[in-house]
């Protein structure tokens, strides 16, 4: 096969993508999300990196918060849960103070890696024909 030939069928297998290839890539990428988002909660930081505020009697909060941590792909889109008794603390209350588990806002480098790490591995299969 010419260069001109692979070309077009590469153009032919993205125009195919749609909205399949973007849920492949989110199925790709929800574990990387999931273990990034670990990740930076066993290092006792929000997911942009800032350190949580130290117990009052001092020590590392929210030991096991990465273990309540799951990201399941819904389609196109990564969908991150927090679960158990470190959701009072991601949101802070009266009781607790704020130490943010999961994204809120602009996407963390960290995510953002993760994704594109999952994409980056499907447009290879994607092109490559494999």
């Amino acid at each position: 096969m010419d260069g001109d030939a692979v070309l077009q069928a590469m153009i032919a297998r993205l125009q195919a993508v749609g909205r399949s290839g973007l849920a492949d890539v989110a199925a790709a990428a929800a574990p990387l999300v999931e273990e990034a988002l670990r990740a930076t909660a066993r290092a006792g930081q929000t997911p942009y990196g800032e350190s949580w505020p130290e117990k009052k009697a001092g020590g590392a909060p929210l030991e096991r918060a990465a273990d309540h941590i799951t990201a399941k792909a819904a389609g196109p889109t990564v969908r991150v849960y927090l679960t158990g008794p470190d959701v009072y603390h991601h949101f802070g209350t009266a009781r607790v103070p704020k130490r943010q588990v999961i994204p809120e806002g602009p996407t963390p480098p960290s995510v953002a890696k993760a994704v594109a790490k999952a994409a980056d591995k499907a447009f290879e299969r994607l092109v490559g024909g494999r």
